[in-house]
């Protein structure tokens, strides 16, 4: 198979859409902002990546509390991904579970004390590494646009 369709569209022409570009910039963004805020976020809380994510979606539900399953959705994870990570969560005390008032088959997660003290450290170092980094690499009304942009577009999704 060639580099070329019958059609005309060839590899290049393909791989240099918006789309593709898009995708591509914001995965490496992602990835290296990543690289660079999870060992700081680490050493000043001692969560991993994920368990902040689960405490810090759980913070952001009506009265910091919520179902497991659309927190995993939110995060990304995968039915069994979510289970290991409250599972994880559970054992390491950073999270509490009761039934569902609303769904006698479903439960309710909550922080517990330490879990909020520990998402505290974490956003404690988070955000004044971000506001470097954001700082250092963009200026602030396009910092305020890209953000505005993405919160449309994520919504939109």
């Amino acid at each position: 198979m060639g580099d070329v369709r019958d059609d005309g569209t060839g590899i290049d022409v393909l791989a240099a859409t918006e789309g593709v570009r898009l995708l591509g910039h914001l995965s490496r963004v992602v990835h290296l902002l990543h690289n660079r805020t999870r060992p700081v976020m680490a050493a000043a809380s001692g969560l991993e990546g994920p368990e902040f994510e689960l405490l810090l979606r759980l913070w952001q539900q009506p009265g910091h509390t919520a179902q497991a399953a659309p927190l995993g959705e939110a995060i990304g994870l995968t039915s069994s991904g979510t289970t290991r990570l409250v599972a994880r969560a559970l054992t390491k005390g950073l999270i509490s579970r009761e039934p569902d008032p609303c769904d006698g088959r479903a439960f309710l997660l909550r922080h517990t004390p330490l879990g909020r003290e520990k998402l505290h450290l974490a956003l404690d170092a988070h955000t004044a590494q971000l506001r470097e980094l954001l700082a250092e690499t963009l200026p602030p009304a396009t910092t305020a646009r890209l953000i505005e942009d993405l919160a449309h577009w994520d919504a939109a999704l």
